[in-house]
């Protein structure tokens, strides 16, 4: 079964060298790769550890549209890497916009356990790594928005129902004035398409982490209360009109020649809130989310093994909708 609301739990923790300039301003080789030495020389062999800069542009896209890596860090990818933990669910991002972004993801709503379980690691790097810290301010960070706990806490949900009854624009105000901030599925300064909003702290100076978890978890605990009260009223005054909703998205993704991506996150959204509303039922639910990741440029790319310009893209990513969900709906109900 797909989660109905909550997508991803995320902690996020920027840490830098004390004795090093900011990754932006690292001059030589030498000293970026001390920083992934460092780390290599803690972690030891449980960890996956790769460079970018041995990696090509859509093995790297790859990890960005997975989720792992960030675009700063391929931005940086001549002095940047990644180490990866045993689960999959552990990131330590190296020279990013910090000499370190650690980070994990967990598919359910719970940031302490996301946040124990980075903590544990955090905790083994400054015991061996004097990192950048100030007694007043807290850690230090090339963003100024980072600086104190140095920690971004973060869930991903999926909120059709508010954004079909239009209050959207009125939350995420509210949230902002609450000290939080709305992002879209591909975090800072993406677009919150198909019904995809991640919500986390705005700021990391004057809160402790467990204050920070705490606030972003009580205002989700909130969306997540008004979401199942909207999709209730939908589901009893307009279920006709949602099931026609995801009857006419079922038809475009699956008898289309072009689709740009951002139709295909939505029309695929529309068939998610019909599934999660026990109105559509598929043979394999988890197939939608899987279609969220691997209808982008680079997945699609690699699964046909062809460089594709952008509206090659969009023909090979109708084909793929469809060969993937023609004939696997089982009858709206």
């Amino acid at each position: 079964m797909i989660n109905p609301i909550v997508i991803s739990s995320r902690i996020r923790l920027a840490r830098n060298f004390h004795d090093l300039p900011f990754p932006n301003k690292l001059s030589d080789f030498e000293s970026a790769t001390s920083v992934s030495k460092a780390i290599f020389a803690i972690l030891g062999d449980d960890y996956e550890f790769r460079r970018l800069k041995h990696m090509d542009s859509n093995a790297c896209l790859m990890l960005l549209e997975n989720h792992t890596i960030s675009k700063e860090l391929i931005d940086s990818k001549d002095i940047s890497g990644y180490a990866l933990s045993p689960d999959g669910l552990v990131t330590i991002m190296i020279n990013e916009e910090d000499h370190l972004r650690l980070q994990c993801i967990l598919d359910e709503f719970d940031l302490k356990k996301c946040y124990d379980k980075l903590n544990i690691i955090d905790e083994k790097i400054l015991d061996k790594i004097d990192m950048a810290y100030s007694s007043e301010l807290g850690f230090l960070t090339s963003c100024p928005s980072n600086v104190g706990t140095g920690m971004r806490a973060s869930v991903m949900l999926f909120l059709p129902a508010l954004s079909f009854n239009g209050v959207m624009k009125q939350l995420i105000e509210t949230l902002s004035q609450n000290g939080l901030v709305v992002r879209g599925l591909f975090g800072e300064d993406s677009a919150c398409d198909g019904y995809f909003y991640q919500i986390s702290n705005r700021y990391t100076l004057g809160l402790n982490e467990q204050e920070i978890i705490d606030l972003v978890t009580k205002n989700v605990s909130k969306i997540i209360e008004m979401e199942n009260s909207s999709r209730n009223t939908l589901k009893e005054v307009n279920k006709n009109v949602i099931l026609d909703m995801c009857y006419r998205a079922y038809g475009i993704l699956t008898n289309s020649y072009i689709m740009p991506l951002e139709e295909a996150i939505m029309q695929l959204s529309k068939l998610r809130f019909g599934v999660v509303l026990g109105l559509f039922k598929f043979k394999n639910p988890k197939i939608i989310d899987e279609l969220y990741t691997t209808i982008q440029p680079a997945h699609l790319m690699d699964y046909y093994s062809l460089d594709l310009n952008p509206m090659e893209q969009n023909i090979f990513r109708a084909k793929f909708l469809s060969e993937n969900l023609e004939n696997k709906l089982i009858k709206g109900v």
